[in-house]
């Protein structure tokens, strides 16, 4: 079994349908693993949880670093709208260097319609991240229970 990066993250926020007037609280939990420890900009799969109004929901996706801000995908199965992707990049420099180190804003779509935006925020300490959010750990443990 080969050993990897395992990037531990959580960002919360709020998402906001178009057809609707109010902010829902927005959240997820990611597990990101890649056995290209070295290559930085190489994609990460992930799988994890969103919570969406205190409802957690299983998600997957991807997260990519790269040079201009991290972009992040997933997708989750919403039992009202149905299977949502939800899209973003953090843009460093915009807003300020530490919310653009923090920030990312995101599109939620269905099948390539737009249904809404969000936007989620890290929340734990950045000087803390290398030491809590990264760990060298097997394939095989990366997707493990303990998010």
């Amino acid at each position: 079994m080969s050993t990897g990066l395992l990037l531990k993250e959580a960002m919360s926020g709020w998402l906001k349908f178009s057809h609707e007037s109010r902010e829902h609280a927005f959240a997820f939990r990611i597990r990101a693993f890649t056995t290209r420890v070295w290559s930085l900009s190489a994609p990460r799969f992930f799988k994890g949880t969103v919570t969406l109004d205190g409802e957690h929901f299983p998600c997957e996706g991807e997260l990519t670093i790269r040079l201009s801000g991290p972009h992040y995908w997933l997708t989750f199965r919403h039992p009202e709208h149905g299977l949502l992707r939800v899209e973003g990049q953090k843009q460093y420099g915009r807003g300020g260097l530490l919310q653009s180190l923090v920030t990312c804003p995101l599109t939620v779509s269905r099948d390539h319609q737009t249904l809404g935006r969000a936007q989620v925020a890290y929340r734990d300490s950045m000087l803390a991240f290398p030491f809590t959010a990264l760990r060298l750990v097997r394939e095989d443990k990366a997707y493990g229970d303990g998010q």
